[in-house]
């Protein structure tokens, strides 16, 4: 973009909110729903083993085995914990990921919007040269092609609204609204 703002990365993070909710949300159901059927998994297993007694701790020592300790009580909240971590890990990842899509996302969009408003000379540029090289060079090329179509165009009706060789009203006025609408461009 031509014209340059000030950063700030904090309060500036959520460029796009729309995308980058969606691709968060995404991320931490992807995370969730396994983490889910891991717990139902291994809770359908324990009981189907713990019913033939096959899941408890034997220790040399008598007094303990006669407790018989469910080995589910000390896996269940090793598993808890791995899965919050996990869930936190995908926050963070799914935070900078979608960070990742929408700032392009919206560049594309200021750049577009400049280029609407007649601004040709507003130029498209990303930080992440290498992932965007080719978008941003077909982009400027674009806005660079139109730029010089314009001034041809320009220099040809001022040669013809300076020579005048047509003296008719009519084509003077067509000339008139051309101009105007070229003027309403910033293309020099």
């Amino acid at each position: 973009m031509s014209t340059k703002s000030t950063r700030r990365p904090i309060s500036n993070f959520f460029l796009k909110k729309s995308i980058q909710f969606r691709i968060i949300s995404t991320i931490l159901f992807i995370v969730f729903s396994t983490s889910v059927l891991t717990t139902v998994i291994l809770s359908i297993v324990y009981h189907t083993k713990s019913k033939d007694g096959l899941f408890y701790y034997m220790s040399n020592d008598i007094m303990q085995d006669l407790e018989l300790t469910s080995i589910l009580g000390v896996i269940l909240p090793a598993l808890i914990t791995a899965q919050i971590a996990s869930l936190v890990i995908a926050l963070i990842i799914g935070l900078f990921s979608s960070r990742k899509v929408a700032v392009p996302v919206y560049k594309l969009e200021k750049w577009a919007m400049q280029l609407k408003k007649g601004k040709l000379k507003t130029h498209l540029g990303f930080r992440e040269t290498k992932q965007m090289k080719d978008l941003t060079i077909q982009c400027n090329a674009l806005a660079d092609r139109y730029k010089d179509i314009f001034s041809q165009i320009d220099n040809n009706l001022n040669i013809i609204y300076e020579d005048r060789v047509y003296k008719s009203q009519t084509v003077i006025k067509e000339l008139d609204q051309i101009k105007e609408i070229l003027s309403e461009l910033d293309y020099k």
